[in-house]
């Protein structure tokens, strides 16, 4: 259970559980079966106190909670009245994962619910079902037909290996009218949580994710390859309606969602047995409807003349945040960032300021509070003049909204951490004040009556005065040479204050196609951004543009010659 995929899985259920309040620990889990290696490894994820044991016969001291997984086809009964008893005579809660191997079909419309469940498959269930009555804790959950990480309920490396070999994926039209559940892996971690959490005693639940046809499965599958070149293949002759299916309704009683859409869950599902096609890559076009190549290119062509400026005037300047991250990690963009970064000591900056309005070739604009009435950036910026890129934070205010280069600049702080730390806060709060001047309503959640309160009085000074005290402010420290710098004109968390020598001198390096630099001390400035363990992937979950644009046009820097064409996302090229 070590590969990027499977661990993607494992985040989707660590923070749904963080984020419903599910957190358990002091838990014994019991059995063999590999959906406890999955519990085990959300549990270790959270730092929550798990032990894991094969049998109830190797339990040592006692728990809070015991959890015990088995086959409905083959368990053992005295292991498992064991472990019962062991349980009730602790005072400890019990859940029972039960897992169903095959799901009796019916030629009518059928979800089964926890009895019916039961009551259909007597013969696997009636036993389990009468050594857990009587007891005053214990509860059952059932599981349906698992799909994601190590399970395969639906043949998904079967349909990749089929897709990249033929590029097809077959379907027949009986498939269309067999209806079964289906449990992502995901869901079936937080299932148990949810049961466990908030599950009543005496009480047995279904745990299912999705309920659809093996026709709709496929379809997703080629939806997701068709712009590789996969085609849909249709056979066959229609058939009778066959259904299997848990129902579910008992467990969302509970307040229990999907961690992801079926969308995701097969994209994630399939991205380990596809090893032709870029699935993760397509998903992030897919939010910028096929304009994130383009985007980019507009970006680089802006570094390209930041470097030009710089190197032209001996003004130091390097890439900074995820765009230096991308270069050392990526050779270039991080594959679903969507922005270039740029940062100067105060000094390199100032002198840029002053320099680079001039100097900027007349495809680009500067902008600053310092030359644009109702600038509403902590930071400068370059920007193509013949472009609209409006975000959630952007679409708000009334400026030129274009694709960006963003402008940090790196001041001079305190030697002390603590002092540093206060001279940030300070900022904040600053900040704070000034964006509720900007927005000219009062914030939302636990600032709500105090901005409500200062907003008549923060009116009474123009926005442009409060970005020159603001960057007053950020300057306090300019001419003390107190050895010690940080980002302070970032709104990025407090990350920790670094040498001066970290950024007094800058290094050579390529980002993607583009000369540019970086700092001296980039490895520290890394791990004290992104951790020790800055060179590793996010879990795909986490792999997705900082962005939230609701509006995006290229202008004139879509192609307007004679070989003009549409690319797969519809966007003119």
């Amino acid at each position: 259970m070590t590969d990027s995929i499977t661990k993607n899985e494992i985040y989707l259920s660590a923070g749904y559980i963080r984020r419903k309040g599910l957190r358990q620990t002091d838990i014994a889990l019991i059995g063999e079966h590999k959906i406890a290696a999955y519990l085990k490894a959300a549990s270790d994820q959270l730092g929550d106190s798990m032990t894991r044991f094969s049998s109830a016969a190797d339990i040592q001291g006692n728990f809070s909670h015991y959890w015990y997984v088995l086959n409905a086809a083959d368990y053992d009964e005295d292991d498992l009245q064991n472990a019962v008893i062991r349980s009730e005579r602790s005072g400890s809660a019990f859940l029972c994962i039960i897992l169903l191997e095959n799901i009796k079909s019916s030629d009518t419309i059928q979800k089964y619910s926890e009895m019916e469940l039961i009551t259909a498959h007597s013969e696997q269930l009636g036993a389990i079902r009468k050594q857990l009555s009587g007891y005053k804790n214990v509860r059952a959950i059932f599981f349906d037909r698992i799909f994601g990480g190590d399970f395969d309920c639906f043949g998904l490396a079967r349909i990749a290996q089929e897709a990249q070999e033929e590029k097809r994926v077959t379907v027949t039209q009986a498939m269309a009218n067999r209806y079964t559940s289906a449990l992502y892996i995901g869901d079936a971690v937080t299932a148990v949580y949810t049961v466990s959490k908030l599950g009543k005693p005496g009480n047995a639940y279904n745990a299912s994710s999705f309920y659809l046809s093996e026709y709709q499965l496929r379809s997703e599958i080629y939806t997701m390859l068709s712009r590789h070149g996969v085609t849909l293949n249709v056979t066959g002759e229609t058939a009778e309606p066959v259904y299997a299916a848990l129902s579910n309704g008992k467990l969302r009683s509970l307040g229990y969602e999907n961690v992801c859409d079926i969308s995701d869950a097969l994209r994630y599902s399939m991205l380990k047995n596809l090893d032709r096609f870029s699935i993760q890559t397509d998903r992030i076009h897919d939010g910028y409807s096929g304009k994130l190549n383009t985007l980019r290119a507009i970006e680089k062509d802006m570094l390209r003349e930041i470097d030009r400026i710089c190197r032209e005037n001996g003004i130091k300047y390097f890439i900074c945040y995820g765009t230096m991250l991308g270069a050392v990690r990526h050779g270039g963009f991080i594959p679903w960032d969507d922005d270039v970064d740029v940062a100067m000591l105060r000094s390199e900056f100032e002198k840029f300021r002053q320099i680079a309005p001039k100097e900027l070739n007349d495809r680009f604009s500067y902008e600053s509070h310092t030359n644009h009435n109702g600038y509403h950036y902590f930071f400068d910026r370059i920007t193509a003049k013949d472009t609209y890129f409006a975000s959630k934070y952007s679409d708000d205010y009334e400026m030129h909204k274009g694709i960006s280069v963003d402008i940090f600049v790196v001041d001079n702080v305190p030697a002390d951490q603590k002092a540093a730390y206060r001279f940030w806060k300070g900022l904040m709060r600053r900040r704070m004040l000034m964006n509720v001047r900007w927005k000219n309503t009062a914030r939302k959640g636990k600032a709500y009556l105090l901005s409500k309160l200062l907003l008549p009085v923060l009116r009474l000074k123009s926005m442009d005065s409060y970005s020159r005290s603001y960057e007053k402010a950020v300057r306090k420290y300019e001419h003390k040479e107190t050895g010690w710098v940080m980002p302070a004109s970032s709104d990025h968390i407090f990350r920790g204050i670094f040498p001066i020598e970290t950024f007094s001198d800058t290094l050579p390096y390529r980002f993607d196609d583009v000369d540019t630099f970086i700092p001296v001390g980039y490895k520290d400035f890394l791990k004290a951004w992104y951790t020790e363990n800055y060179m590793e992937m996010l879990p795909l979950s986490e792999q997705n543009p900082f962005h939230d644009y609701y509006r995006l046009d290229l202008g004139s820097n879509i192609d307007q010659d004679n070989n003009t064409h549409f690319d797969y996302m519809g966007e003119l090229k």
